[in-house]
């Protein structure tokens, strides 16, 4: 079998690009699902996250597979888009996909939320049973080696960072925190995060809820709770208002923005697609960052850790081969093995 796959990121496709094909978990399921059916696959993942939305398949030596043309027409895209793709084969794809847990091909580098979620999209396709031993092992491959770039290189470096960390940062650069008041849409992983490091600020932040969210809802401590339908009423007495949710639809929109008597001085959007209708950037006074804006300042690896890394990658990319040798000479033999945990 070999490994393939294709997509797009930040360095080839910008947020109005990437937003179009920001995938929810039913619109993954469904993809996946189709792609796992077509008969040369053995096995396949969806990474979609704000930087990026990519598709690893394992493919059947004598196979044919054209994965971008494949995911477009299964994601109902035009062909248009296929210039922002690229495709990887073989040991290239072992080795993106380490950058890419490590947080190496991140607009944040080292951002500590991509293993994590490098980790989820795997065990994700594993509950649609679209997974086979190579997809698992490579997936694992990645995983570890990001391990290790992280706790050996980047952490000793840079430390943890995150988008919600560069966000209060930016915020801080405009002026001071301290007994502002802040409105955060949404309570998921990205809003949780972003509200407590704003209430370390000395920020006073409420939460919006949704009306019918399901399953246990975690607030920061000290933050207030609103209702999502009474959201305009607690912007006008806000100073930064920030929405990381994952509706397709605005959060916030110019039209009911611009009927309110008074507006707070910043609004941020984490979100891909995006919260916060792009036009709002239009109303005097204000400011609006998106998670480019974000995003956009980093700090450069030092050419020492740069070597370091290169050699923990080749090494895992030759841990996956030599688990792929055996695992052929296992199955010439009648032997079965399993996924590897080296």
């Amino acid at each position: 079998m070999e490994l393939i796959m294709t997509g797009l990121d930040h360095r080839r496709a910008d947020l109005g690009i990437r937003e179009q094909f920001a995938l929810t978990r039913e619109k993954t399921a469904q993809v996946l699902k189709s792609i796992k059916e077509i008969d040369n696959i053995g096995g396949c993942v969806i990474i979609s996250t704000c930087n990026r939305t990519e598709l690893y398949a394992s493919v059947s030596d004598n196979g044919t597979f054209e994965p971008t043309k494949t995911l477009l027409k299964a994601l109902d895209s035009s062909c248009g888009f296929e210039y922002y793709f690229t495709e990887k084969t073989g040991e290239t794809t072992i080795d993106h996909l380490c950058r890419v847990a490590s947080g190496l091909d991140s607009q944040i580098i080292g951002d500590h939320q991509i293993i994590t979620q490098v980790r989820e999209a795997l065990e994700f396709s594993r509950e649609q049973n679209c997974t086979d031993s190579y997809i698992e092992t490579l997936f694992k491959t990645a995983v570890k080696a990001a391990k290790i770039i992280k706790t050996t290189v980047i952490l000793k470096l840079i430390g943890t960072d995150s988008i919600p960390n560069k966000a209060v940062e930016k915020i801080k650069r405009i002026y001071p925190l301290s007994s502002r008041n802040a409105v955060v849409i949404g309570n998921g992983h990205m809003g949780r995060l972003v509200s407590e490091l704003l209430i370390r600020e000395r920020v006073n932040v409420t939460v919006t809820l949704r009306e019918y969210k399901k399953g246990i809802i975690q607030i920061p401590k000290s933050a207030e709770t609103i209702r999502y339908s009474e959201r305009y009423k607690a912007i006008e007495r806000a100073d930064i208002v920030i929405s990381a949710t994952t509706s397709p639809h605005y959060t916030l929109s110019y039209y009911d923005l611009n009927e309110l008597t008074k507006l707070p001085d910043i609004f941020v959007d984490l979100a891909v697609p995006r919260d916060i209708e792009p036009s709002v950037k239009e109303i005097s006074g204000i400011t609006l960052l998106t998670i480019d804006d974000i995003s956009g300042e980093n700090r450069k690896l030092p050419q020492e850790s740069i070597q370091r890394i290169e050699a923990i990658i080749r090494e895992y990319v030759e841990r996956y081969k030599r688990w792929k040798e055996f695992k052929s000479r296992s199955q010439k033999s009648g032997v079965m093995i399993l996924t590897s945990d080296f």
